[in-house]
């Protein structure tokens, strides 16, 4: 009987039989540290939204239910439009607020998680830590994808 010839292909060339060197290793220890710092500075940053945007409705609402009741049709008929205007681009701040959140939280994740896994030699939580950076690569492509519907939506309506 002929043996079988396999193919082998030289170590690295193959996406299946790929390595990480030292320069990679490091250049993805840098990147999962980075991404920690954006992680948290999201977190932080939505939940500075989330917490200042809540304030402001509470203090909208109170405002507009207690102050200037003596004259209040007044007040309404020249404030109303810019009252709603106002409380709706606080709920957009607290939405944009919870999708920072969620970034960070992914970006975070990601960054423990490369860390964990290149020191110890885990392939399982290597793969775990590209899954997180797969999620946060879909939210933000998410967001800028309605994002840029919304300001068309906006162009369109203003023409």
């Amino acid at each position: 009987m002929e043996e079988q010839q396999h193919y082998h292909p030289e170590p690295g060339t193959s996406l299946f039989q790929m390595n990480l060197d030292a320069q990679n290793s490091y250049h993805l220890r840098s990147s999962a540290s980075w991404a920690k710092l954006l992680g948290v500075t999201g977190i932080i940053l939505g939940l500075l939204f989330c917490i200042l945007s809540a304030i402001a409705i509470g203090k909208l609402n109170s405002y507009n239910a207690s102050s200037y009741s003596y004259r209040r049709g007044t007040f309404d008929s020249m404030f109303g439009s810019s009252m709603a205007a106002t409380r709706t681009g606080l709920w957009i701040l607290v939405i944009t607020g919870v999708i920072f959140i969620v970034g960070g939280i992914f970006s975070f994740n990601f960054g423990n998680k490369v860390n964990a896994a290149l020191r110890s030699n885990d392939q399982q939580g290597l793969n775990s830590g590209f899954a997180a950076l797969r999620n946060y690569y879909a939210i933000r492509s998410i967001t800028l994808i309605l994002i840029l519907l919304l300001f068309l939506i906006s162009f369109g309506s203003a023409a």
